[in-house]
């Protein structure tokens, strides 16, 4: 039998590690600190495992050996913003003064907003106290009941409080094992709080003596790290330039690299050192290809990606480390969220936490032409209009009124309301601050509504969204609100015709009609389309007391050919696990799987994604069998899926099959051998099998890759006393 001391092993969750050193700034990567630089601190370890149990947001990786298509981009092919500043010194200046540029970096580098004035953070089992060290460092000094007191360094701050309706200001650490991590200890500038976020909802709370450090922080011990490895809940490759985090098998250590935390010029153009050589030989003027693309040259969508990079939730689909200049989708999905967790209202608002991709719902950008730097200024952060005239700020019309222009010339005509007072401007009323619903309500995290809708008073208030009516009018209440919107502008603009039929599928009782409404082959909506199309699967496939309709087999089909890379690998996925019982969908799957052409890897990788989450719903639903069988698809795609092998390694030992599940874990463990948390979870399904003397080689060889794995070594200190 298992010993409960080491049964009780099995549930603890990731630990986490610490570095003293802040991470350079410099165009070199800094250096991986060693094991042997890890501190004392007796909670946090510098890797560990967890548990084997399901990922919250599954990221399957493919083989780093299956380079993506398109240009090859290396680290040191980024020669740094002051670089460009040579040449371009205009952009530069109006680039060295915005956000971006004071987006992040050390402290000293960044301006720390924070309070590090040694006033203590109170929880329930412990104290935070913000304070510096005798050089004048930042850190936390933590005293947790029944440990000893530790210090926890800033190394990195990100954020600096610039965003108007709430700005915050977050630290990292660099670990021991090469990976930098969040630190949960979060400043709010507008509140002057500190704030952590809640493990139960993901909601955000300023620190009271309510809370717990140990079992009600989301991230705590640290656990979320920069970059985009899958071993671990992540930051991607947002919060800096040219984040590159991967693991090296012969140091046996992650290395995590950036040129600065900071916004700089090459995370749009991508990298400059060809640019710089073209340019540095006498007649480059005269050259075609000056090593950079012109990026007003780039179509509608683009330009979007280029700002997607990192203001949209996105899927990770690979850990090859994603540099800007490769090929956006074949390293992140932006659409595939949508299926497990829809940050998005029906009408395309921010339900918890997003970014601006919602700009993908607007009319302007579905009828339009509309790209973000139509209304920001990339290099300056500035306003502007769409023939790139400066504005005052963001509350200016020239930004709406340069495409619309007749709303210009009798302003009062159309807002009813007197010029200069609230309601009288188009961001008023047609990109109103709207609480971001999944940090809660307790601190102010406001953005403007990208999807630019018209105010629907009673709808928005169905749908829990404070219409932008109600901000000035709360005290009329709805009805009075909606009688003057009539009157004033009579029957308002029908919706788009997809989303229109999502909002009646939410209301249709009927199952088949219902499903009809969410599949749509025929539009222009794509965001829409793709929603429609992951809602159908949450509540016809993945369900398993409502019986599949073969008939959906044949619009699913239709999706299944969508030029969309999104669309078209769920619709795969779907049509994978739930109907390839129908010899015409079998038929129509090889075909596919024949056909992919230039973009076969990045399809693959959604397809196998998609497939993961089905499996993972009908896992939470209770059909393990389904759920087997899906995980099953998504690794006959991807063979060398770790994520979605762990995903069935857990399916099987929940239905009872360990054999299955250590199959599953070894098949893993052949291709990833360093991945030390595969070795950890083979570690357990062995304890659970008896086999005593297999789990300790298998923490053994964990215990090679992550040496200083403390969660691990107590396990097997455990089993070394076990007679």
């Amino acid at each position: 039998m298992i010993p409960a001391t080491v049964a009780c092993l099995l549930l603890l969750v990731a630990g986490c590690g610490r570095s003293p050193e802040p991470p350079a700034q410099t165009n070199h990567a800094p250096p991986v600190a060693s094991p042997s630089q890890a501190s004392t601190n007796p909670l946090i370890a510098p890797v560990a495992a967890p548990p084997l149990q399901a990922a919250p947001v599954p990221t399957p990786a493919t083989s780093p050996g299956s380079a993506p298509p398109g240009p090859a981009v290396r680290f040191e092919d980024f020669v740094g913003s002051e670089t460009c500043a040579l040449c371009h010194q205009d952009q530069y200046d109006q680039w060295r003064i915005s956000t971006h540029a004071h987006a992040g970096g050390a402290p000293g580098k960044a301006r720390i907003i924070a309070r590090f004035d040694g006033q203590p953070l109170r929880f329930k089992d412990g104290v935070v106290v913000p304070t510096r060290d005798e050089d004048g460092g930042n850190l936390f000094a933590v005293n947790m009941q029944g440990l000893p007191p530790f210090d926890v360094p800033v190394t990195a701050a990100v954020g600096g409080g610039h965003m108007q309706g709430g700005g915050t200001q977050t630290f990292f650490e660099r670990f021991p094992d090469g990976t930098v991590r969040f630190l949960p200890f979060d400043f709010h500038r507008d509140a002057d709080a500190w704030f952590v976020q809640l493990a139960r909802d993901g909601t955000w709370a300023p620190v009271d003596e309510s809370i717990s450090l140990r079992t009600d922080l989301a991230n705590w011990p640290p656990r979320r790290v920069l970059g985009s490895l899958m071993e671990f809940s992540n930051c991607q490759n947002c919060h800096g330039s040219q984040i590159m985090a991967a693991y090296n098998v012969e140091a046996r250590s992650f290395e995590t690299r950036y040129q600065t935390l900071a916004i700089n010029c090459e995370s749009c153009h991508g990298p400059g050192r060809r640019h710089v050589e073209i340019v540095g030989k006498p007649g480059w003027e005269r050259e075609a290809d000056l090593g950079v693309q012109a990026l007003d040259t780039v179509t509608k969508d683009a330009s979007l990606q280029v700002c997607f990079q990192c203001h949209a939730s996105k899927d990770v689909l690979t850990e090859t480390p994603y540099l800007p200049g490769l090929r956006l989708e074949d390293h992140f999905s932006l659409k595939l969220p949508i299926l497990p967790y829809n940050p998005f209202l029906v009408d395309g608002r921010v339900k918890s936490f997003g970014y601006q991709l919602n700009h993908l719902f607007s009319d302007c950008y579905i009828n339009g032409s509309m790209t973000c730097v139509d209304c920001h200024d990339p290099h300056s952060q500035r306003y502007r209009d769409v023939f790139r005239r400066p504005l005052e700020g963001k509350l200016a019309d020239g930004q709406c009124i340069g495409c619309h222009a007749s709303k210009g010339e009798d302003p009062q005509r159309h807002t009813h309301h007197l010029p200069g007072t609230p309601g009288s401007g188009c961001v008023d009323c047609h990109m109103p601050f709207l609480q971001h619903q999944g940090v809660g309500d307790l601190l102010a995290f406001t953005r403007s509504d990208h999807t630019i809708p018209i105010p629907r008073p009673g709808f928005d208030a169905s749908i829990g969204i404070e219409n932008a009516c109600q901000k000035c009018h709360a005290d009329e209440g709805l009805a009075w609100q909606e009688r003057w919107t009539r009157e004033w502008y009579g029957e308002i603009k029908p919706r788009h015709p997809m989303i229109a039929r999502l909002i009646q599928a939410e209301k249709e009782a009927d199952p088949k009609a219902a499903a009809a409404l969410l599949l749509e082959p025929e539009t222009t909506h794509r965001m829409a389309q793709l929603t429609g199309l992951a809602e159908f699967t949450r509540r016809f496939l993945c369900d398993p007391a409502v019986p599949v309709d073969p008939t959906a087999a044949t619009p699913l089909m239709a999706l299944a050919r969508h030029p969309d890379l999104d669309v078209r690998g769920l619709a795969l996925a779907a049509l994978h696990v739930r109907f390839d019982d129908q010899p015409k969908v079998r038929d129509f799957l090889s075909t596919a799987r024949a056909t992919m052409g230039p973009d076969e890897t990045a399809l693959r990788r959604r397809w196998s994604i998609a497939a993961d989450y089905i499996g993972d719903m009908l896992r939470s639903n209770g059909d393990l069998p389904g759920a087997i069988r899906a995980f099953e698809k998504a690794v006959e795609l991807v063979p060398d899926n770790v994520v979605t092998l762990s995903q069935l390694a857990l399916a099987h030992l929940t239905a009872g099959d360990k054999e299955a599940a250590l199959r599953d874990l070894q098949r893993a463990i052949q291709a990833r051998p360093w991945q030390a948390q595969l070795h950890f979870q083979a570690a357990q399904v062995h304890l659970r099998m008896d086999q005593l003397a297999e789990a300790k080689r298998a923490l053994e060889e964990g215990l090679k890759y992550a040496p200083d794995d403390q969660r691990a070594r107590m396990m097997l200190d455990q089993l070394n006393g076990t007679k």
